[in-house]
């Protein structure tokens, strides 16, 4: 049998690949010994005398069944564990989750305008704080806050009421002594010309 070791090294570096991923037709083995330039070899390959194999193929078939599989609890019991729980969940990974996640409500709140940038100061450093542990908390806090507020105005609005009701009030009371002091005055000014004509008559 012909070797072609050579033909084999040339076609690999024309068709830039290994010498594995080369194939030479086997029924036209005595043409391509005959090969022994690069030009020759170019020409066997436009002829599909020789040919580059494909890749192999690598199925991630099996990975991804294992993956959902995973997913839904499987193959990860205490056996299939290495590493402590710290190690494979660390506990500052899912405190700057959980910052992350509240923050970024906080400042959707303060964009649309549902919260104050001082209401929104309190609760970010409650948030530091480590007083809130879910989205669901912070959010029930805040409607109560909000809440508390309006309860607040309405009260304030009531007693503004209140003080200007009085102080509209107040000089209609004033007033009411002066009318009487004025009339008195009359009745006795009018009684003391009654005298006087009654004198004045006698």
């Amino acid at each position: 049998m012909v070797s072609l070791k050579l033909q084999k090294r040339l076609a690999a570096s024309v068709l830039k690949c290994g010498n594995r991923k080369v194939w030479l037709d086997p029924n036209e083995t005595p043409e391509i010994s005959l090969a022994n330039s690069r030009k020759a070899i170019r020409k066997l390959i436009k002829d599909r005398l020789i040919i580059k194999k494909p890749a192999a193929m690598h199925s991630r078939a099996r990975v991804v069944e294992r993956k959902q599989a995973k997913i839904l609890g499987r193959h990860t019991g205490h056996g299939k564990r290495k590493g402590t729980k710290n190690a494979r969940t660390p506990q500052k990974t899912l405190w700057i989750i959980r910052m992350r996640v509240l923050r970024r409500l906080l400042l959707k709140y303060r964009t649309t305008g549902k919260i104050d940038k001082h209401m929104y100061h309190d609760f970010y450093l409650k948030v530091k704080g480590n007083q809130y542990k879910n989205k669901k908390a912070l959010m029930e806090s805040i409607f109560k806050a909000l809440e508390e507020k309006k309860l607040l105005a309405k009260a304030s609005v009531q007693v503004t009421k209140k003080s200007t009701f009085i102080t509209e009030k107040k000089p209609v009371v004033a007033e009411e002594p002066k009318k009487v002091v004025e009339k008195k005055e009359e009745k006795k000014t009018e009684k003391k010309s009654k005298a006087g004509k009654k004198t004045a008559k006698k």
